[in-house]
This record gives C-alpha cells, sequence and structure tokens, in this order.
C-alpha cells in the first residue's frame, strides 16, 4: 500500500504527525539528490535528452503528482494558465524540466510549514515560454532575493542550514534553465510570498 493511502486510514492527529516525517523524509531524499545533480551538472556529466516537448503538459502532470501528495490539504496548487493556452512547445529535456518545476514547488513546501497556497502558470511570451511558481507565503527578504538572484554557488548563501538548502534547490533550477538556454528570475509574489520565473526560448 503507498505510504499516502496507508497514513489516510490514521486518526487525524496521527496523520498530521505522520504528514511532517513523510515530508521531512522527502526533504532529506530531495537533498540528497539535488547534491548529487549539481555534481553532475558541475562537472558536466549530466545527459540531456532534448527533444520537442509541451511545457504545458510536463509542468501540468509535476502538479497534479503534488496535488495527490497533499495529504492534508496545507499546500492547495492554483493552475493559472489561461485554458485558451493549451500548448508551449520547447526543445526541452523532460526530466529534467520536470525537475525544476518539481524543485520549486518543492521549495515552497519546505520554507512554509504552516501551508500556504501556490500558483503556477504558463504564459506564452513572444518567442519564449514563460514559467512562474509563486506562493503566499513567508517570502524572502529583498536581501536575501538579491543573493539567490546573484551568487553562483548554494554554499555562499551564508552558514545557515535552511538557507543553502533553500540555495541548494534554487541552483539546481537554474543549472537545468541555463542549459535549455534559458533565464531564471526569482523575486518577490504579488501574492505576498515567493517567486521564481523561468524563461525558456522556443
Amino acid at each position: 500500500m503507498p505510504m499516502s493511502s496507508a497514513i489516510s486510514y490514521l486518526p487525524e492527529n496521527e496523520r498530521k504527525k505522520a504528514a511532517v516525517i513523510v515530508r521531512q523524509s522527502n526533504r532529506i531524499k530531495d537533498l540528497i539528490n539535488d547534491l548529487n545533480l549539481a555534481s553532475k551538472f558541475e562537472y558536466e556529466m549530466q545527459p540531456l535528452t532534448m527533444k520537442q516537448e509541451n511545457a504545458i503538459s510536463i509542468i501540468r502532470q509535476v502538479v497534479v503528482d503534488f496535488m495527490n501528495m497533499d495529504i492534508d490539504d496545507s499546500f492547495p496548487i492554483e493552475w493559472k494558465t489561461a485554458d485558451t493556452l493549451t500548448a508551449c512547445y520547447i526543445h526541452a529535456d523532460q526530466d529534467l524540466l520536470k525537475r525544476a518545476i518539481a524543485n520549486l514547488i518543492q521549495n515552497s513546501i519546505n520554507h512554509n510549514e504552516n501551508g500556504c497556497m501556490i500558483y503556477v502558470s504558463v504564459d506564452n511570451d513572444n518567442n519564449t515560454c514563460k514559467i512562474c511558481i509563486e506562493d503566499n507565503g513567508i517570502g524572502a527578504s529583498d536581501e536575501q532575493i538579491a543573493k539567490l538572484n546573484n551568487t553562483p554557488h548554494y554554499m555562499a548563501c551564508d552558514t545557515n542550514t535552511t538557507n543553502q538548502q533553500h540555495g541548494l534547490g534554487l541552483l539546481i533550477v537554474k543549472q537545468i534553465i541555463k542549459v535549455h538556454h534559458g533565464k531564471t528570475i526569482i523575486d518577490h509574489s504579488k501574492y505576498g510570498g515567493f517567486k521564481v520565473v523561468l524563461t525558456i526560448p522556443k
């Protein structure tokens, strides 16, 4: 039986405790995976499988996966993409793009322990596909955002472990978007939390 199904049979107070354990376990697993992937990118050892992909389909699948894992409904995700936009084709590695989006959604979850709303949108902007992941959580200071935008390596964030994990996940995103010849911009969200915009050429 999947972990999420087993947890659903527990009493409410035990379910909340189990959900925290599951999230913490996932954070450790993601941190190890991110360290391995960051090293592969750094030494140009990460193989790429680039082909024409519909970014909207890829991102929607990641969103659905996270919605299915939100056991206690603490992190609802709102799909803000226009109904009329059904395709945004880019030359991409599907698995890596999924990883980048998953890292950003997980980032919102990791840094908002009391829960938050997560907003995901895709825009067809001239010759680019613009992907935006933002939340209404605690956000970050101007100084933190400047550091995350400009510091090339996560270890330079500061000596705080939380910020290093924050930076590591975003480092992976930057590396992935860089190999797609795109840009990553970190900012304040109009919803009051954290925002990351990925711009990938079509």
